[in-house]
């Protein structure tokens, strides 16, 4: 019995041990994903060495041989080995101290060998690559090269090929690194033939000079190189005809030049090149045209200005024809065309020759908005002198001066409003041009002289302020204040109306306690004394003073007054002479008021109504002579007598009345009857 379980535990044990032998077989054809010597070389052609990675190998080998072990003896493995040899009814065996010693020895040694077997079959740590060290191999430094040139990028071939170009067939990687410096240099042969495809030939060759004399391919290389030598001087050649037809405008040489590329034999030539030149071709011709485009700009035929730069240009053609010199077209005297024409420049394409030639055009034509500014600005138009200048592109050379331009008009702007405020904002301006500005020194000029004018406006100001108490000793300061101003400065004229109006506003009041103290005096009474005191106070103030016509009207009023005073006594003895018969004595006495008085007028309505008086009585003296010689028969001499009476007497009707009868009384058939 107990020998059928020992076979039976046996058959067991086989039946294990079978099992094991077919996993390891598994595990071997790949079916199996067990550690594997062949896999881990395999696996190793595609790491990157790393330097640090087998410093490391004992504890990833420890690693590696735990995940072996348990792989292989796997749980189920183990229960069906151990559980039935643990059915055996196995005899004890005591052991003594020495055979101890020796199992302990045996299983020591025993262990030993087993942990290096899986050592050796456990797989090696990938190298990371991240960077090589003194110590690292060659193997490692092949395998990262390789991994590098996987890429396919120049400089990591460059980097692999260097590696391995002087590497000799004493070398134990000389067979391999022989079949991967063939495989890079097939690399950056391809390499190279992108390059010259895509237009960078002399790159290309560069990438070919990469291959080293090792190389198993480095003949054929050298063949290469040599044709596309040949190709890059061709090239060369071609585009300096090429590129001196596009600099000339020369579109039928440059259309020639073309056709003869694309008859060219070679991908570089018919494919890239002929294109890239049909590109450059067509750019240039394009760009050519709208710079004619903007110069066409300029021009306006139906204008006036168009009219009259046609006359000088005509001049112009006359004078070069004479002395040899290139002809200069007059620009116009407007902005608008010269903007369009700078718009219509900016179009042109950066890569073309023609883009120079049009930046040449737009900093000329810039240099002559500055140009148009500028005499508005010496005519003082400084609003529309800014609007000019501000179209002047940002990216001309003449901008800067262009921008301090507009300041030092913006400035005038300002300091033409002629308040404090303003000229201060306008002395900041200006200070903002630098001193690389061309018109620095006349900003400068320009701050110094607005600095005097804030200094002369700020004296005005305080002058006015002074002058606002309307006080004869602040007016009188603000006087003093304002003569500190220079006369012939701007401020100065302007400060002078004010000084005028200051002086009539302290002669004003002046003259207004004056009037006040005559008034007092006359309010006092109409007294002789009085009314000669007030004019000798008032009288001395014109009319064209200030409160000069009210004053010389009260003025005139009093001096009335006082002729009256001083006449009516000799009016009234002249009437009274007159009342007693004496008129010539009258007349004479009303005569002694002078004319202008105030009762001249009086008196001389009197004198005449008495000297009428005194007419009328040498009238009737006359008239009754002439009444007597007619009775004394003299009617002609009657007649003349009487006709001596004027119109103006008042017997005059009665005079006529005795001539006309006595005429009547001449006549024949009269005289009969």
């Amino acid at each position: 019995m107990e020998n059928s379980n020992r076979q039976a535990i046996g058959t067991q044990i086989v039946s294990a041990w079978k099992k094991f032998q077919s996993r390891r077989s598994a595990r071997d054809s790949g079916e199996v994903d067990l550690p594997d010597r062949s896999s881990a070389e395999a696996d190793g052609d595609d790491l990157l060495a790393d330097p640090s990675g087998y410093l490391q190998a004992d504890a990833a080998s420890q690693n590696s041989t735990v995940t072996a072990m348990s792989k292989i003896f796997d749980k189920d493995l183990f229960s069906d080995v151990v559980a039935p040899i643990s059915k055996l009814n196995l005899p004890t065996v005591t052991l003594n101290p020495w055979s101890a010693f020796w199992a302990v020895l045996a299983a020591m040694v025993g262990g030993t060998g087993i942990t290096s077997y899986l050592l050796l079959i456990a797989v090696p740590p990938t190298p990371t690559c991240q960077g090589t060290l003194p110590v690292s191999t060659d193997a490692e430094r092949l395998y990262c090269a390789q991994v590098g040139a996987d890429t396919q990028e120049v400089p990591k071939l460059r980097i692999a090929v260097d590696l391995v170009k002087d590497w000799t067939d004493r070398h134990p990687l000389y067979r391999e690194s022989q079949r991967l410096l063939k495989e890079w240099s097939e690399d950056l042969t391809r390499a190279g033939r992108k390059q010259l495809n895509e237009g960078q030939i002399g790159k290309a060759i560069a990438t070919l000079k990469i291959i080293p004399p090792t190389s198993p391919i480095y003949d054929r290389t050298q063949e290469t190189i040599a044709k596309w030598s040949i190709q890059a001087q061709d090239s060369a050649s071609i585009d300096a005809k090429f590129e001196r037809a596009m600099k000339t405008g020369d579109w039928n040489q440059a259309f020639v030049i073309l056709q003869s590329v694309q008859r060219m034999r070679g991908s570089y030539w018919s494919g890239f090149k002929h294109d890239k030149m049909s590109a450059k071709l067509a750019i240039e011709r394009d760009a050519w045209d709208k710079l004619q485009e903007a110069k066409d700009a300029l021009v306006d035929k139906d204008s006036d200005d168009y009219n009259t730069r046609a006359k000088r240009m005509e001049l112009a053609v006359k004078a070069a024809g004479k002395k040899g010199k290139e002809v200069e077209v007059p620009l116009p005297q407007q902005p608008e065309p010269i903007v369009k024409a700078m718009k219509l420049a900016n179009l042109i394409d950066p890569s073309s020759y023609a883009y120079q030639e049009g930046q040449t055009l737009r900093s000329k034509w810039s240099r002559h908005l500055v140009g148009l500014s500028v005499d508005l600005y010496k005519q003082q138009n400084f609003n529309d002198a800014i609007e000019i200048v501000q179209k002047v592109p940002q990216d001309v050379s003449i901008y800067a001066e262009a921008q301090d331009w507009v300041k030092l008009n913006q400035a005038h702007v300002w300091a033409g409003k002629r308040h404090m405020l303003a000229m201060v904002d306008a002395i900041a301006q200006v200070k903002k041009i630098p001193k690389t500005s061309p018109i620095y020194t006349l900003a400068r000029t320009k701050q110094s002289n607005w600095r005097s004018m804030l200094k002369q406006q700020t004296q005005l100001q305080w002058a006015r302020s002074i002058a606002s108490f309307q006080q004869p000793a602040t007016l009188a300061m603000a006087i003093e204040t304002a003569k500190q101003v220079p006369a012939q400065s701007e401020v100065g004229q302007t400060i002078q109306s004010e000084v005028a109006t200051w002086n009539r506003q302290i002669e004003t009041i002046d003259n207004r306690v004056i009037f006040a103290k005559a008034k007092q005096i006359v309010n006092k009474g109409d007294s002789l004394g009085n009314l000669k005191a007030a004019v000798k106070l008032a009288g001395k103030i014109t009319k064209d003073r200030p409160l000069g016509e009210e004053i010389t009207a009260a003025v005139a009023e009093w001096n009335e007054k006082i002729q009256t005073i001083e006449d009516r006594p000799i009016l009234n003895n002249a009437i009274a002479t007159a009342q007693g018969g004496n008129l010539a004595g009258a007349i004479e006495i009303a005569n002694r008021i002078a004319p202008g008085r105030s009762l001249y007028r009086d008196a001389q309505a009197e004198v005449r109504y008495w000297r009428l008086e005194l007419q009328e009585i040498a009238d009737r003296r006359t008239l009754e002579r002439a009444i007597n010689i007619y009775r004394q028969g003299k009617i002609s001499v009657a007649i003349d007598l009487a006709a001596t009476i004027g119109r103006r007497s008042p017997i005059y009707s009665d005079a006529r009345s005795y001539v006309a009868n006595w005429r009547l009384l001449l006549t024949p058939r009269s005289v009969g009857n």
